[in-house]
């Protein structure tokens, strides 16, 4: 079945309403460190009781019961803008430590699992102070460690050019090759990324070689598009066309993981998130 997921960052939108949404998966954005302090888990967004230690507010705490008893899976995104080199370059070594406090955070909130969102493109590129590849296997072994499959989902989050092979920023596909096992799935960003930004023959070309890669298939593929011009920089395309131009030619001519947006609370009506569910059940329903 073709997964439906959202990213969840602040509180305009209560997140219980996600219940009566096709939503495969809410996750909430995000747990970070600074550079100060890299191994300490703070947290921002509307689900902040408390940054520092990060605590969830009672209405995210009853959403997420609320959401798990409608078998809608929550996870927490570790990682995003807040995010800095120096910060990541301070985990480097201590990834089984940093691994603990995020399982220990997934298991008091009663989660379903944790999303890494690296956007450290540098450290792909051998122009950081440390090696993001090595930094993101070893995290993910040591989460898979403490977060064991199938109770517990690990997700990532890489921009397309993290996987196309000779970019100079390639990182994932050497990470898929040596842990895609323990990864369920990847929330690709198609926004922000030229030239695949609002572009569905290049997503459509992206999809089908990045389901090639050794560690991957569609199944793990996820398309992540925004939900509004004004929730990315670039990649914004009407509802509509997402189903007819990315969509359908997808499903015609094999298979579609699912479609993930930036972010939950700009969809006010939840037409997005039933557009495109519908859009995804209906094939499903045909296969």
């Amino acid at each position: 079945m073709s997964k439906l997921i959202s990213y969840y960052n602040n509180g305009s939108i209560a997140l219980s309403s996600a219940v009566h949404l096709p939503y495969t998966t809410l996750i909430l954005a995000f747990l970070y460190t600074n550079e100060n302090d890299p191994l300490s888990l703070q947290i921002g967004g509307g689900m902040a009781a408390s940054t520092s230690p990060p605590k969830l507010t009672q209405h995210t705490i009853d959403a997420i019961a609320t959401l798990k008893a409608n078998d809608q899976k929550v996870l927490i995104s570790f990682g995003g803008g807040q995010m800095t080199s120096n910060a990541y370059n301070g985990i480097v070594g201590s990834e089984t430590k940093l691994a603990q406090s995020i399982a220990a955070f997934v298991k008091e909130y009663n989660l379903d699992g944790v999303d890494l969102d690296f956007e450290d493109t540098l450290a792909f590129m051998g122009k950081a102070t440390y090696n993001g590849v090595n930094l993101l296997v070893n995290l993910t072994k040591a989460l898979r460690q403490e977060l064991p499959s199938p109770q517990y989902v690990i997700t990532h989050a890489p921009q397309p050019p993290y996987l196309q092979v000779g970019s100079g920023m390639d990182g994932y596909v050497s990470i898929m090759e040596q842990v895609g096992g323990q990864i369920d799935w990847l929330n690709v960003q198609f926004y922000n990324n030229p030239p695949w930004s609002a572009n569905p023959p290049e997503i459509i070309s992206a999809y089908d070689t990045f389901s090639q890669l050794k560690g991957m298939s569609p199944e793990k593929l996820m398309i992540g598009l925004p939900v509004t011009s004004h929730d990315a920089g670039s990649g914004y395309m009407p509802v509509d066309e997402i189903v007819t131009e990315i969509i359908k030619p997808i499903q015609q001519s094999g298979v579609l993981g699912g479609m993930m947006n930036w972010q939950f609370s700009s969809d006010t009506n939840g037409d997005w998130a039933t557009t495109i569910g519908d859009a995804l059940t209906q094939k499903d329903a045909i296969s």
